[in-house]
Formats: structure tokens, C-alpha cells, sequence
């Protein structure tokens, strides 16, 4: 996937930067499971500011995979991150902008990490927003 967004990361003259852990297997949907992160590194360029480095980070705790999408952009306010996952809901209401979807990307997002028994999360603060998706390792379902 990354070697797609590479016309969009050029755009902005943005890097991505992996920090992955060896050997962590997930049973998945791929389709489905490339959706959920076309959507998240999509909003983190569409999101982030010029000149920056999207962090992809994955890590296995215990029996899950937790993977991060991190950029550095505009802190988003806690009222509009608590609503971030409902469908239709979108950061930026301006019908003419150039970031904009119709508000499902990440509805669609939850809606396929529950399916796979996971949970995904979003934090901001102090210019950073993160984007955590927490799925069960193989064999492991929550």
C-alpha cells in the first residue's frame, strides 16, 4: 500500500516512517482489512502538515497486534474526536474541500475492525493525532 500513496505523499513532500515488530500474523480479511488502512493513511495525508512523516508503528502485546498511524497536523478537539467514528461525521464540513469524503471512511473502519474482533481508537493532542487499531494475534479471539 505504500508504494500507492506515494503520488499523495509527494504532494506534500511527506514521508512514511515503519516501526513494525518482526513475525506478528493476524487472521484477516485482507479486502477488507487494506480498506481500513487505505482509509486511515488517506486522513493522515489528507490531515497531516506539509513536510512532515506519517509513523506507522505495530507491535504485538500479549495475544493482540496493536497498530499506529500517527501524524503531526492540527490537534483535532476531543467533542469532534469523540464523534469521529460515526458515519456521515466529518472533521471538516466545507463542501469544497479537498480532503473530503462523505464521512464514512472510518464508520466503515470500526465497522470491520469489530468484525475482526478488534478495536480501533483515536487520540490527539499537542499537534499529533494517532489513530490505534488493536486486533487479536492468530488463534486469538477476544
Amino acid at each position: 500500500m505504500a508504494y500507492e500513496f506515494k503520488p499523495m505523499l509527494a504532494g506534500k513532500n511527506l514521508k512514511l516512517e515503519f516501526a513494525m515488530q518482526p513475525d506478528i500474523f493476524v487472521l484477516c480479511d485482507a479486502n477488507k482489512m487494506q480498506r481500513v488502512f487505505d482509509n486511515l493513511l488517506r486522513n493522515a495525508v489528507n490531515y497531516c502538515n506539509a513536510d512532515t512523516s506519517i509513523k506507522i508503528i505495530a507491535e504485538q502485546i500479549e495475544d493482540h497486534v496493536l497498530i499506529k498511524v500517527l501524524n503531526e497536523g492540527n490537534t483535532i478537539p476531543q467533542e469532534r474526536l469523540e464523534r469521529i467514528f460515526e458515519q456521515f461525521y466529518r472533521l471538516d464540513v466545507s463542501r469544497s474541500s479537498t480532503t473530503g469524503g462523505a464521512g464514512l471512511g472510518l464508520a466503515i473502519a470500526k465497522e470491520i475492525i469489530e468484525l475482526h474482533h478488534g478495536q480501533i481508537t483515536a487520540h490527539s493532542a499537542d499537534g499529533f493525532t494517532c489513530f490505534e487499531v488493536l486486533l487479536p494475534l492468530v488463534g486469538k479471539q477476544s
